[in-house]
């Protein structure tokens, strides 16, 4: 039964006082089965869901662990990008201007990825600054603005979409084919959650 707990439960089970409660027990096992998964404020969160119900409590402690994985990548791929003078705003920028093929005016840019005008020339200022975009009057309407991607920007992009691609297939590698598949399949039917659909406004 010791070995099914793990070391450090076993341990615990072993030294810890007489008048441990199984409320106390679960808390202490949840953290010490996600200490390094999830952040502090969802071992708060759990400590006090201790008197819910089982099934209530793992599927917020479910909940939290996805997040958790999805924090990670995030800070991780922030991080990476940055030493390239990117963010992922940045980077959609110049991998939206590649797929058109090389051009593109801002309004275009705005609607191809969903984001308001203000933030496209945002990201176009920080990219124009580093040298990876240029701004240009457009051909046929001097009144308009084209955005072309230069030479540096066009290299820039080669070498962190092989960097990218390599470091997502590294976060991958664990699973093999079958549990490939099933993630994919719980994630579709997370996604598909009526939960997920926005509350209807008040009044």
């Amino acid at each position: 039964m010791h070995d099914l707990m793990g070391p450090a439960l076993t341990r615990m089970l072993l030294y810890s006082p007489c008048n441990i409660d199984a409320v106390d027990l679960l808390r202490r096992q949840d953290k010490l089965c996600l200490m390094n998964i999830l952040e502090n404020k969802h071992h708060i969160m759990l400590d006090a869901l201790a008197d819910a119900p089982v099934e209530a409590r793992q599927s917020v402690r479910l909940c939290f662990e996805l997040l958790s994985a999805a924090a990670a990548i995030n800070r991780v791929c922030a991080v990476r990008l940055a030493r390239h003078n990117l963010s992922e705003g940045r980077f959609a920028i110049l991998l939206t201007l590649q797929a058109a093929g090389g051009r593109l005016a801002p309004l275009e840019l705005a609607t191809r990825l969903a984001i308001t005008s203000g933030t496209v020339t945002g990201l176009l200022d920080g990219l124009e600054g580093d040298g990876f975009v240029k701004r240009r009057k457009d051909a046929h309407d001097r009144r308009k603005l084209s955005i072309g991607l230069t030479p540096a920007g066009i290299a820039v992009l080669d070498a962190v979409f092989a960097e990218h691609t390599d470091w997502i297939g590294a976060i991958m590698q664990a699973l093999d084919n079958t549990q490939r598949d099933a993630l994919s399949a719980t994630l579709q039917a997370l996604s598909a959650s009526p939960a997920l659909a926005l509350p209807p406004d008040k009044g």
